[in-house]
């Protein structure tokens, strides 16, 4: 099932048409899900593996470590709307900004300070420090933002999560 912050941004913009680029896409729950919404979606992810359970109408695979400086940009179009969820690497976000077209949009999901507590990942390197996703987005226009800790039998994270607009 795709993200629940995901869904909830999308249902809060009135146009589902263009490009969108599905960032450490994982198995593309969500590249799925913005494909069924009507956008061209383009799953990058590093793991051939993940990328093999991708698949449908609208949906393009690219195989890359976005990690590497080098492999930016991803294509030489840039993205209406780019998304992120449980993946973080700090020295892209220039790379990630760059590639989002005036009046593009962000939604970032991951995991925040606290998170290494009580779950994976535990590594500093992959979680954000408190309202660090907000310093990391200053440039653009902020829709919503949210620090949310979820603890319960079935669950449990603590996210940062934006989702904001290239004006």
């Amino acid at each position: 099932a795709p993200s629940n912050w995901i869904k909830y941004c999308i249902n809060n913009i009135s146009c589902y048409e263009g490009k969108a680029l599905d960032l450490a896409c994982g198995k593309g729950r969500n590249s799925k899900y913005l494909a069924s919404k009507g956008f061209n979606v383009i799953s990058v992810d590093n793991n051939p593996e993940n990328l093999r359970h991708i698949y449908g109408p609208n949906i393009t695979k690219i195989e890359k470590d976005v990690e590497i400086s080098k492999n930016w940009p991803i294509t030489k179009h840039k993205f209406d709307m780019i998304v992120v969820s449980n993946f973080l690497c700090r020295k892209i976000f220039p790379n990630i900004m760059n590639s989002i077209s005036k009046k593009g949009y962000l939604i970032y999901d991951t995991f925040s300070a606290g998170h290494e507590k009580i779950g994976r990942p535990r590594n500093k390197k992959f979680i954000l420090k408190s309202k660090e996703l907000l310093k990391l987005c200053k440039s653009m226009s902020l829709i919503f933002h949210e620090e949310v800790s979820v603890i319960t039998l079935e669950k449990k994270y603590i996210k940062q999560r934006i989702f904001c607009k290239n004006v």
